[in-house]
């Protein structure tokens, strides 16, 4: 298989590095020139941003693991390249297969709620509107599309541990009693195999079993407004459980 990967930051590095060079012919994009010579010993061709429609005809599938920089706004970053790529798919006659990674956000505004595959869902921000509909072009291009949308993430690097001790003593919205959604990079390195080996289709939630809140993710540390924001929303994964996908950290603690 000729395997387009779009974005090689925490999560597509690490995708990489599991990938290895011998399973498919990987084509890799960047929007840094000087990364191009690193990435090459993850993927036999680095291209730049620019080139994504050409390298999208040379290619069986794709893996889209973007997100915005200081200088790209969230329609940038995550509308226009959906569009972008839904015009260039357009008159395809071969098939095509895309995992595109969303985030547990679009689900703002839900209160206390689970939260399934199939809940409709309001979102009140402007960059959660933008991923709904991002998901939507995605959905609605005509080729086989699994959509993952991800809860916060954490691993090596990203630790809970830290996170806590970077808002000690921070002013944080709400009154820590809201519910969290969290996936580990092992389990989202493990989920895109899982999807791009089965062909999944449709929208999966990729969160793991644990839902504490924010007092108890990070302790005493914040300074909550204690403006009452509610419960916040949990997101079921049992969709994809059952779909076959065994979890690494099924617990947001372990």
């Amino acid at each position: 298989m000729k395997l387009l990967v779009v974005g090689a930051g925490y999560v597509g590095l690490a995708f990489l590095k599991h990938l290895g060079k011998e399973s498919h012919e990987i084509f890799i994009t960047t929007t840094d020139e000087n990364k191009i010579q690193k990435l090459k010993a993850y993927g036999h061709h680095v291209i730049m941003i620019d080139s994504l429609e050409e390298a999208i005809a040379k290619c069986d599938a794709m893996i889209i693991l973007i997100a915005p920089n200081k200088n790209s706004t969230y329609e940038e970053t995550y509308l226009h390249t959906a569009k972008r790529v839904a015009r260039a798919l357009k008159e395809r006659k071969k098939p095509f297969y895309i995992i595109y990674t969303s985030s547990t956000s679009v689900c703002e505004g839900a209160e206390g709620e689970w939260i399934f595959e199939d809940t409709k869902l309001c979102p009140k921000s402007e960059n959660a509107k933008i991923l709904l509909e991002t998901e939507k072009v995605y959905l609605d291009s005509g080729v086989d599309v699994c959509v993952l949308r991800m809860g916060g993430i954490y691993g090596p690097g990203r630790e809970i541990e830290t996170r806590a001790l970077r808002l000690a003593g921070k002013q944080m919205p709400g009154n820590g009693e809201e519910y969290t959604n969290h996936i580990h990079l092992e389990d989202i390195v493990g989920a895109l195999g899982f999807c791009l080996e089965k062909r999944l289709k449709g929208l999966y939630h990729l969160v793991n079993d644990s839902h504490p809140s924010k007092k108890e993710l990070y302790g005493s540390g914040p300074i909550w407004s204690s403006k009452n924001t509610g419960l916040g929303y949990r997101v079921s994964n049992q969709k994809i459980k059952e779909a076959g996908f065994t979890f690494c950290h099924p617990n947001l603690y372990l």
